[in-house]
């Protein structure tokens, strides 16, 4: 452990690293993301394009899961035509947005995570809209094997309750622990990726009005409408998702490069 109050020497001097071993993961998954996107592509409007064609009026069988020992749906090729009209137009790039969101805030809460064991005096910093646990229950104290066991558990129960947070409230608490330039512009574009698939996730794809509130004037439809997708959009959350990952990467090195 560390000779100065509220800092692990051990977890400070590796801190840099660890973030930009972070980084390099989140960067390749998302990567892998678009990557992913232009291989499959081609090959679903080359299956849309066959079904295009199809004369045939009757119904598929096609085998799907269920409780029973087999599962059968049945579409036409017309359907079938309409579901990859769909996928290639909006739900492939909506379901691997809410994937890139979850991958970004782990990331975002793991660096948290590692400058929080670093220096273990920040764990009580306060912001407002996020809840902070005060006392630390008596279970974890008793079973704990060490004082690094006991602030491991509080650091966990800040972490979820960040996770239940706005996360514009979450970025300025880790803004103020981690020190990162929450104030440049990757950061308003991502919290209105994260509006967006709360709105995919809860509400059809449809701006409301909490999207409304949370985004301002990145807000990219009225209420009630719904929320353009497709592959530009897709890009720029890549883009966007892959800068963020970076300041956080340039700040960590810049702030706690001498274990400060």
């Amino acid at each position: 452990m560390a000779k100065r109050r509220g800092v692990d020497a051990e977890r400070a001097a590796t801190l840099p690293k660890d973030v930009y071993e972070l980084q390099l993961g989140l960067v390749r998954q998302v990567n892998d993301m678009h990557i992913f996107v232009q291989q499959a592509l081609p090959l679903l409007q080359k299956a849309q394009k066959r079904y295009s064609g199809s004369d045939e009026e009757d119904d598929r069988a096609y085998s799907v899961p269920s409780h029973k020992k087999s599962g059968v749906a049945y579409r036409t090729d017309e359907e079938l035509k309409e579901i990859y009209e769909r996928f290639i137009a909006q739900d492939l790039y909506n379901n691997l947005l809410v994937a890139m969101v979850s991958r970004c805030e782990s990331y975002l809460f793991d660096v948290l995570r590692a400058v929080l064991r670093a220096y273990p005096g920040k764990i009580t910093l306060n912001v407002q809209g996020v809840e902070q646990k005060r006392t630390v229950d008596a279970e974890v104290v008793l079973n704990a094997t060490d004082l690094d066991a006991v602030r491991c558990s509080m650091i966990e129960d800040r972490i979820h309750n960040l996770s239940y947070a706005k996360a514009a409230d979450y970025l300025r608490f880790f803004h103020q622990v981690a020190q990162i330039n929450t104030g440049d512009e990757a950061f308003s574009r991502f919290i209105e990726i994260k509006a967006t698939r709360d709105v995919i996730v809860h509400n059809a794809g449809r701006a409301n009005a909490i999207y409304l509130v949370k985004c301002g004037e990145l807000a990219r439809a009225q209420e009630g409408k719904a929320l353009p997708m497709g592959a530009k959009y897709f890009d720029q959350c890549v883009a966007t998702v892959k800068r963020v990952a970076g300041i956080v990467k340039r700040d960590i090195e810049a702030n706690f490069t001498s274990g400060r």
